[in-house]
């Protein structure tokens, strides 16, 4: 009873941090970056929009991706939750957690690697910090849970 009790701590952490992460990351800003010289001043943002400027083209898809990820995981923790998860299901919602924090690190890593080039002025926003914060709580609280799932049987 002890153990499923603290699963289901584990498995209601996993389901707050994805969902909180998913929405930070399809309803924030991922990173932006300001440039000017003598005659214009533009600052831009990147993350998902529904615009076509190029670079929301190249990223909108890429971080949707991430976005779902994160949704299997709270679609992973749900099916904890209600006791319904097999030890398999539980170790894709890992590795979902762990894809959805590259595809974002690497995202951004690109961005950054791009503007320090460009010597731009550049910084990440929420939606990035909140979906990797978010990624990798889901991350250790999905990881947890199988672990303490597989010391109990």
């Amino acid at each position: 009873m002890a153990e499923t009790m603290n699963q289901n701590y584990l498995y209601v952490g996993s389901l707050i941090t994805s969902v909180i992460g998913a929405a930070l990351l399809l309803f924030g800003d991922f990173a932006g970056w300001y440039w000017w010289d003598q005659y214009v001043e533009v600052t831009v943002w990147i993350g998902i929009y529904l615009d076509f400027s190029p670079s929301n083209l190249l990223v909108t898809p890429i971080l949707l991706v991430a976005v779902a990820l994160l949704a299997f995981c709270a679609y992973v923790s749900y099916l904890g939750l209600m006791d319904n998860l097999e030890d398999s299901f539980s170790r894709f919602g890992i590795f979902a957690a762990i894809a959805a924090i590259g595809i974002q690190l690497g995202v951004f890593m690109i961005f950054a690697l791009i503007n320090i080039i460009e010597d731009n002025a550049w910084w990440p926003d929420v939606g990035f910090y909140g979906g990797v914060i978010g990624g990798a709580l889901t991350l250790t609280f999905l990881y947890l849970s199988n672990q303490q799932k597989t010391s109990f049987k």
